[in-house]
Formats: C-alpha cells, structure tokens, sequence
C-alpha cells in the first residue's frame, strides 16, 4: 500500500508542471489523487483499529487491553481487505485504460522525480517600462553611485526581492542610460533562468559583448566559449547585467568566464532570492532588497497605468474603490501595473470597479491580462521541492493580512510530516529550515522580528496569498469555508473555517479531512461542533485558537485518536478531560490563554508529546509578580520524555515533579512558577541533565520568598533566554559562563549588589531586563561593557537615583526603557555616548526628569540625537497620557 501511494504521489508532482493541464489530462490527474485519498484513508484507518501500544508495566494488563481491542475492531480490520482490493481493481482498470501509467502506477514502479525533469516554462510578464519605474528612489541612488564610484577592483551588486517587485526593470532604468553604458568598453545582458545552459550562456554574452564593441565573433581557436569569453574581456572594463540567477551553483559557473582584473568592471546580478543575492555580491553593501512601494510611490505608478488617458488623474468617484484595490496589491509593483492595466479597459464605474475588488483573487486567476501575476509566481513556486511546496501552500489556509507566529506554523508543519527529523535534526529544526528558505525565496513575508532577528511572525503577500489559494484549489490542497463552493462528493483533505462564521459547515462530506481550522468562528453551539467532530475520524490537526468555545468537545478524545496537534490557544475552556489518554499520537496540546489551571494525571499517557504549552498571562498596565498564572501537574511527568517544550508548570508543594525533570532530556523549553525555598538542589540537579534547553523561565512561589538555583557544575551551556523571577541573595555564578546567552530578565530579585558586574562580559546578550532587581543607588555601565546589547529595560527601582554610562559601554543600544523610576531626576550620565540609541521610551517617571529632557531643557543635549523619545504617564482606570518628546526635525 505505500509503494502504491508514493507511486501515486510521484505521478501527481510529475504532473504538476509550469504549463496548465488540459481537460482530459486533469480528469486523469484526479482519478489519481482520488486512489491516493482512498490508499491514505485505508492506510489510517489501519491504524485506528490496530491495537495501540499500551504503557503499562505489566505484560498481563498488555494482553488483556490487546484482547478488548481485538474484539472491538476486529470486524473494521477485515473491511480493510475489502477496500485494498477495490483499489487495487482501480489501479489496474487505469493501467489498462491508459498507456501512460503503463510504466508507473499499473507497474508500480517508482515515479520519476519531479526535480530531475525540465519543465517547459511559462511565459514571463514583460518589463515594466521606463517611464513606468516609480520609487526605490533611495536604493536608486546608492546602486548607481556603487557603479560608477571609481572603484578599480571588479565590483558584483546584487539585488533581491519577491517576484513582481520589478528588480529586471529597477536595473534596466539604470543600465541603458547613456550615461552608465558610455564608461564601460562593452556590455552585455543576459537572462540565466532555472535551467540555463552555460555555453549557450557564454556563447549569447560574448556575442552581446562584441556587438557592443562592433567587433566580430573570435574565431576558434579550440579553446571552449568561457576560456574565449575571460580571454576577450581581459583588458577591457566591462558591465553586464545576470538577470534571474536562482542559485549559489549557478553563479559558481558563471563568474569563471570573467577576467578579475583592476579595470572597474561591475557585475549585476538579479535574483529572487536573498541568500543567492548575498553570495553573488562583493560585500553586503552591495546588495539591494526591493520589497514593496510605499503607499504614495503605489497609488501614483496604478493611477498612471489605470487612467492612462487622463493624464494619471484618478475620478473622485474611484478614489475610494482604487485605493482600497491598491492596498490588496501590497506594493508589488508587478501586480500594481497588471491590476492597473487590467481596469484601464472596464468602465470607469463605481459599481464596476467594486465588483472587480470583491473578485480580485478570481479575477487575478482567469483574466489573461492579469495573468503576468500568475507566471511570475509559478516560477517560484515549480523550483520548490514537494516538501516546500506543501509548507507554501499552508498559507491559503489563513486570511488575508493574517500573521501567523513562527512557532504555530512550524508545530503545525511538524503536525502534518511536512517535516521529519533527519539524522541528528529534529523535525522541528527541520521545518524551520522550511521556513526560513521560503523566506530567503522571499515568497514568505516577515511581519516582524524577535529581539534576535528571527522571525516572529509571517503571512504571505495578498497577490502571492490569491495565487497561492487558486493553486490548493487546483490540487485540491486545502478549502475555505465559506468563500469556496463546496460539493457533498469533494474530497476534502484541510478545510479552514473563516470569515466570521455563525456556524460550521453542513452537508459537506468531512471523512476525510485530515486538518481543521476555526480561525474566525464568532459564534457556534457545542452541539454543532461535536456533530462536525464525530465525521473527523482520521483529522491529525484540530487548531481551535480563538474559538467561542468554553468546553472541551468530548468527542475528540471519543473520534479523534489520530489527532497530532490540539490547540485551544485564546478559547474560554477550563478542564481537560481524563480521557486525554486515548490521544497517544498527539504531539503538541497548546492550552496558552485559557483557564485550564490543573491537567489530569493522565496526560502522562501521551508519551509522543512534544509541546505541552500551558500558561495565561494577565497583564493590564504592568506585569506584576502575579501577572503569568501556569498549571499545576501530577507526578509521572517523567514519562513524557518527547517533550520538547513544557511551560508554565505550577510548582507549589509537588517537589517531586522537579526530580522526574531530569528525565526530560530533550527539553528546550522549561518554564516553572510556584517554586519554593529549599527546592534549589532538586531543580538545579535536573537542569543538568538537559543539555538542549534553550530556555529557562523560573519564577518563586510569592514575590517575597527567595528564588535559590543551587551551584551548577554543568549549566545548560546551549541556553539563549533566561527568565529569573523572585527574590535572590546574589546572582548565581554559573550565569557569567552562558556564553550564548541572548536574553535575561531579572525581576523582583531586590539584590543588594548590582547585576551589572556579573553580565557584562556576556559576549552575544541583546536584550537585558531588570525589574525591581536591586535596591542600590546607582547603577554603573562600565566601558567596553555589554559590546552586543541592543535593548535595555529599567523598570521600578525605588531607589535608584544615578545611571552612569561609561564611554564605550553598550555601542550597539537601540532601545531604551525606563520605567517607575521615581528617584531618577536626571537623564543617565554618558547618555550622549550612545550613539545607535533609536528609541527613549519613558513610562511613569519623575516629572522633574521629563522636564529636563524637553526642548530647551537642561539634559535635552544628552538625548538630541535619538530620533524617538515618547514619555507616557499612567492615569484612572488604566489610562495613559503621551507626550512626544522627539525632535520634530528628526522624523
């Protein structure tokens, strides 16, 4: 049955080409995947009725459950023959019927990879026209200045972005004008593509190369076209445009044809992706990311393109439905100029352009004007492995302007066995390699960063998200409820609820569907849910996150035995049942922002759990010590020995629930609250056994009781965030040695001796936290201190009046806060120091230290050189007053 099924996949990725199919050839292509559903549904239900593995100690109780078991699903086993054989009866009907499976599936032979074979390309959107070139003016300039700047070594410059975020014509406006052209011996522009061939490369430069000069062909000389090529230029100071590459190979076997010679010659390379832009470039100067219009530069490049005939001058009766087209273009130049071009021939009607509007992602798949969106992307799209493929194609299943957080989706990639552990990589490192290659494609958009620079959260671009859903619906990927026409007889493999639904759906067949998202249900009964559940016996994921529910459906532990992945992250429910146990495959249970206080013990049956994530935070105006509540465990934690991430366990009296952490090995994420005084041995004895942990959350019982940590003779050297909350006597020394420390945070710990000391040679920190963390008077950033820091928070010390910053101390800071600080009358001495300080952000401190920070103010020179200083002060009901301290000649 597998071999069957990676026949039947093999021959689906073979099909699934650049160019579309015809009629008959996808009629074929869904009688496939139809025998695939039906291989996968037996293959799962297989395992539904198979008995599981029992975790009990003695082997009676094995055979007795194995028994039951037995005799329950014996009869469903026995179908299961059945229904092979009626597979096999469709394999063999299509072999006969069609002599193209002839050699795969009626052979069941393995399939040719998709990735050896040359796809026939679609036909590429044309150049956008000069005059047609509208912002990047920045980018622009520098990219211009880099070429002619008299530099004598030969030069490469790369510039990377999304498809349709017009790269080729940004360097055709710069490269054919006179003035560029003219300082170069000779030039030459040619396109490389996924595929190229390189002779037939080197032949076409060396042609274009000669061309320019007037001069013929070199004769030949038996030498081949790259030795020709690096022999014609050598002596001559040439320019030449590489349009397209789309990898680091590629550019090894080009950049051989070209002399290295001290003449000012320059390369210019175009490229989707980022990671290949910063090969080919000479430094990372020399690169230049396109990535969107701003709002102005978009709105006046789709006037000019959509009122061509007057003058660029949009009706006001448009000016509403245009910009709301603008904004879904997001900036993509490609898609600006094609939506432009495409209304420039309907009537200049309001009602016209708003139906246009409501049917843009329609629209943008079936009219030929529109389709230069479509092939831009597919390129993208057809280089992707199958894996990629399907991590891409997850992003239909959320809305547009949807960010979806970077832990979610990879949980949910793992979820799915999109990504698997290879070798010594986990699947979750796996999947994030996923990620962050699609967003080196840049097909992937960052939303925003983390403190160190990696995605936080991402969503796809509008017109990639359009092309994006049109091809799930194509290969029947994934389906949205209610904005897809929805048959009783589609096999439905991922259905995501959204839009604002009252109600789930109804006479859809759901047997089939292997994942389920309500990501916009406003309103439902528990009885609609549960009626939808008992139809999803084989759904792997169930990601309820933000759902009006208050109860756990109790038939997803009586239905769902195959799930993998349960989030009810943001819902209202308080409890988890016992019957969690029949869950054994489960993987990840996200229960952040819930009410759920206390787990069952019987969630230690769930020996494949990798993420158990339980926490809420209540924050109004500050965090205070209270502000994290977790859940409280029973005793046998020790046999979840998957888990990965396990946060925020309540502590309290169980002080055995620290000694089975040490089994917890492959832990690289530990938060705990509730700890008490005297626990410090058993907790730092388990710490050092898991050497992965990347981080650390410890939080004291009460905000009074000491927090003590024990020496650590082997601290989790790997550790990246460490979260200390609750009184301490002195920093634990072991800190000093966490090399890879990025981020600490100190709160409560009311130290008489100054943290400083201890943290200052941490060589990678970024982010440091101190809240209430010392009662001294004065805090002192000695030179050459803290070299990496970029974010700094001073929150509520009541006795802190002096901040001395010593020259050198902190050269990198961006980010300052300081927070309840009543003391502090003056700004930090040393604050003109800082030369990288972006952002002063000021809450709730002395009216006297704002004062001097104000224009004409006695420290207003220590600070007139960071471009953004806002000061906010706290009022009734947790209202806050601002007042914007920035220079206004800075913005």
């Amino acid at each position: 049955m597998t071999r069957w099924l990676n026949s039947m996949k093999g021959y689906m990725e073979d099909q699934s080409s650049g160019v579309e199919r015809g009629k008959w050839l996808e009629n074929k292509v869904e009688q496939v995947r139809d025998i695939a559903y039906d291989i996968e549904d037996v293959l799962d239900e297989f395992v539904l009725h198979s008995p599981p593995y029992m975790f009990h100690n003695r082997q009676f109780i094995r055979q007795i459950h194995t028994v039951a078991h037995t005799v329950y699903h014996g009869f469903p086993i026995r179908g299961i023959s059945e229904k092979i054989a009626r597979i096999k009866t469709s394999i063999d009907d299509m072999g006969s019927q069609h002599a193209f499976l002839s050699t795969g599936l009626s052979s069941l032979g393995p399939s040719s990879s998709s990735t050896n074979r040359i796809r026939p390309h679609p036909p590429v959107s044309p150049l956008l026209l000069d005059d047609e070139i509208v912002g990047y003016e920045k980018e622009k300039k520098i990219f211009t200045d880099q070429l002619v700047d008299g530099e004598k070594r030969l030069v490469t410059l790369a510039v990377a972005g999304p498809a349709g975020s017009g790269k080729t014509a940004f360097v055709k406006n710069i490269f054919c004008k006179r003035g560029i052209m003219g300082r170069f011996d000779c030039h030459a522009w040619v396109n490389v593509s996924q595929h190229f061939e390189a002779e037939e490369l080197f032949v076409n430069m060396l042609k274009q190369f000669c061309y320019s000069r007037k001069e013929s062909y070199p004769i030949d000389d038996g030498t081949n076209t790259q030795t020709k090529l690096h022999k014609y230029l050598t002596g001559k100071r040439f320019i030449v445009v590489l349009d397209d590459i789309w990898s680091q190979n590629h550019w090894d076997v080009i950049k051989g044809g070209f002399p290295d010679a001290i003449r000012g010659s320059r390369i210019i390379v175009t490229t989707r992706l980022s990671n290949v832009a910063s090969v080919c470039a000479s430094s990372i100067r020399h690169v230049r990311i396109l990535s969107c219009l701003e709002w102005l530069q978009a709105l006046t490049l789709f006037y000019r393109k959509a009122f061509p005939d007057n003058d660029g001058q949009c009706p006001p009766d448009l000016k509403g439905c245009s910009e709301r087209i603008v904004k879904r273009c997001e900036g993509l130049p490609l898609a600006i100029v094609a939506v432009g071009g495409a209304l420039a021939h309907k009537r200049k009607l309001p009602s016209v352009w708003e139906k246009f509007h409501d049917s843009l992602g329609c629209e943008i798949a079936s009219d030929p004007n529109l389709s230069a969106i479509s092939n831009a992307l597919l390129l993208g799209y057809m280089d992707l492995s199958t894996n990629l493929k399907s991590c891409f194609l997850y992003f239909s299943i959320f809305p547009e302007d949807y960010s979806v957080e970077r832990g979610r989706l990879i949980r949910l990639w793992v979820a799915e066995q999109f990504a698997v552990g290879i070798g010594m990589q986990t699947a979750e490192e796996v999947a994030e390699g996923y990620l962050d290659e699609l967003i080196q494609r840049n097909l992937v958009h960052v939303s925003n960063y983390d403190f160190d620079g990696k995605p936080r959260n991402c969503r796809v671009l509008n017109p990639v998200l359009n092309f994006v859903t049109h091809k799930c619906k194509y290969e029947n990927f994934a389906s949205n409820f209610p904005t897809e026409n929805t048959s009783r007889n589609q096999r439905i493999r991922r259905l995501s609820v959204r839009n604002d639904c009252t109600h789930l759906p109804q006479n859809i067949d759901l047997r089939g569907v292997r994942s389920m998202f309500l990501l916009s249900l406003i309103a439902t009964s528990t009885s609609n849910i549960e009626k939808v559940l008992r139809e999803l016996k084989f759904t792997r994921v169930l990601d309820f996150q933000g759902a009006p529910i208050t109860k756990f459906p109790k038939d997803i532990t009586t239905h769902l035995t195959l799930l993998r992945h349960l989030n009810f992250r943001g819902t209202k429910i308080k409890s988890i049942p016992s019957s969690i146990k029949k869950l054994s495959y489960l993987e990840t249970l996200d229960l952040k922002q819930t009410d759920v206080r206390e787990l069952p013990k019987e969630i230690c049956h769930l020996h494949n759990l990798r993420h158990l994530l339980a926490y809420k935070h209540n924050v109004e105006s500050y965090v205070v010590f209270d502000s994290v509540q977790g859940v409280k465990l029973h005793k046998g934690i020790r046999k979840l020995t998957e888990l990965q991430a396990l946060s925020l366990v309540k502590v309290g009296k169980k002080v055995k629930i620290l000694e089975e952490l040490k089994l917890l090995t492959k832990l690289k994420k530990l938060g705990l609250t509730g700890i008490r005084r005297g626990y410090g041995n058993e907790l730092s004895a388990s710490i050092e056994h898991m050497s992965d942990l990347a981080t650390l959350d410890l939080c004291s019982d009460t905000e009074e009781e000491f927090l003590e940590l024990g020496d650590m003779r082997n601290p989790p050297l790997k550790l990246q965030r460490l979260y200390l909350k609750g009184r301490l006597n002195q920093l634990p020394t072991w800190i000093s040695s966490l090399d890879n420390l990025l981020r600490i945070g100190l709160k409560w710990s009311k130290m008489q001796y100054s943290p400083l000391q201890a943290l200052q040679r941490l060589p990678h920190l970024i982010e440091l936290e101190l809240v209430d963390s010392y009662i001294g008077g004065e805090l002192i950033f000695e030179a050459s201190s803290f070299k990496k820091l970029k974010i700094l928070l001073i929150e509520d010390f009541a006795e802190l009046h002096t901040i001395v910053i010593r020259n050198g101390a902190m050269p990198d800071l961006k980010r300052i806060s300081l927070h309840k600080c009543p003391m502090v009358t003056i700004s930090p001495l040393g604050m003109n120091n800082l030369a990288k300080v972006e952002e002063l952000i000021l809450r709730d401190m002395a009216q006297e230290f704002i004062a001097r920070l104000r224009m004409n103010g006695e420290d207003r020179a220590m600070v007139a050189r960071i471009p953004l200083i806002n000061s906010f002060t706290s009022g009734h009901q947790h209202s806050w007053s601002f007042e914007n301290l920035s220079d206004s000649s800075s913005h």
